[in-house]
């Protein structure tokens, strides 16, 4: 029996470039594991088959998204399974079955890649539990054709994403800065969102975040506030970069969004974004105290959203 740690990400900034004539979209995105997860328990079993079952451990069925995480191939874990059962049959190697658990504790359906990081741990897992010895990079080619968001959450850490995921530069690990992550019970249409940011890359008004920029920063000045044991300094070379192209016209159409965002930096964060296509927000402290006084803050405001405290995962 495999027992994995499933990390929700976020987005540090999030571009849309183009669209491919397949409909999927490119992006250009800094992603990054936070310490918030799901538990993800793979069991060998010799029947063929596959059989998934979910729990909840959020607060709550409307903040955990249980009754929007399924049970069958409608479920990304599920499919996940499948795909990995293909490929080890394609190889000629026997496949028997497998029982996934999914202990859920990132909300369904946030921008947090809640299903895809299920995914990601339910191909690592059935990997080891049936031995097949996949490299990561052969998983991440299987994780590919299931979510634009897999690849990235096999490999986990801080990377550079393109393409429309699959292309990943690694880059120097963030240090353990405070995050809290809200998310509000609130339903964002991600293809409503892809067709606005269509509309402004034809005419070219959309503002593309410098997002090679970030990359560099990470690479060159975050490294140095790390060994420098800087984290304050740390979050400050981020901020000029926390852009996520979605977050205006989904912040018009949705309020809450924008309402948690400033309470966020009201309340003593050093930046705040929505993270993905929503409706999560995501906030950065330069201390675990100003972090504490956040988010007393934010659930006295917001008594009846997801908000979790936790740390980015290096």
């Amino acid at each position: 029996m495999e027992k994995i740690n499933a990390y929700a990400k976020i987005n540090i900034t999030l571009d849309v470039t183009g669209r491919l004539p397949n409909g999927y979209h490119t992006i250009k995105s800094v992603m990054q594991q936070v310490d918030l997860c799901d538990e993800v328990t793979v069991e060998r079993i010799e029947d063929p088959g596959i059989i998934l079952t979910v729990e909840s451990e959020c607060g709550g069925l409307s903040a955990a998204g249980h009754d929007l995480v399924p049970c069958d191939e409608k479920n990304i874990a599920y499919r996940a399974a499948k795909a990995i059962f293909n490929e080890a049959g394609n190889k000629g190697l026997r496949t028997p079955g497998v029982r996934i658990h999914l202990k859920k504790r990132i909300p369904a359906a946030a921008g947090l890649a809640g299903g895809s990081t299920d995914a990601a741990a339910a191909l690592v897992g059935i990997n080891e539990a049936c031995g097949f010895a996949f490299t990561e990079e052969e998983l991440c080619a299987v994780g590919k054709t299931i979510g634009a968001d897999v690849p990235f959450c096999i490999k986990g850490g801080t990377v550079l994403c393109e393409g429309i995921g699959e292309k990943m530069t690694e880059l120097s690990g963030l240090p353990a800065i405070p995050v809290i992550i809200a998310k509000p019970d609130e339903a964002v249409s991600t293809a409503e969102g892809y067709a606005s940011l269509d509309r402004e890359l034809e005419v070219g008004t959309l503002d593309h975040p410098d997002t090679d920029g970030l990359a560099a920063v990470i690479e060159n000045a975050v490294t140095d506030r790390i060994e420098q044991n800087d984290l304050a300094g740390a979050v400050d070379s981020l901020l000029p970069f926390l852009v996520n192209v979605f977050a205006p016209m989904t912040e018009e159409s949705h309020p809450v969004i924008a309402d948690i965002r400033q309470a966020m930096i009201d309340s003593g964060a050093a930046g705040a974004l929505m993270s993905g296509s929503g409706p999560s927000v995501f906030a950065l402290y330069k201390d675990e105290a100003m972090a504490a006084e956040s988010e007393a803050s934010l659930r006295k405001r917001f008594p009846d959203i997801f908000i979790y405290r936790g740390k980015l995962r290096r």
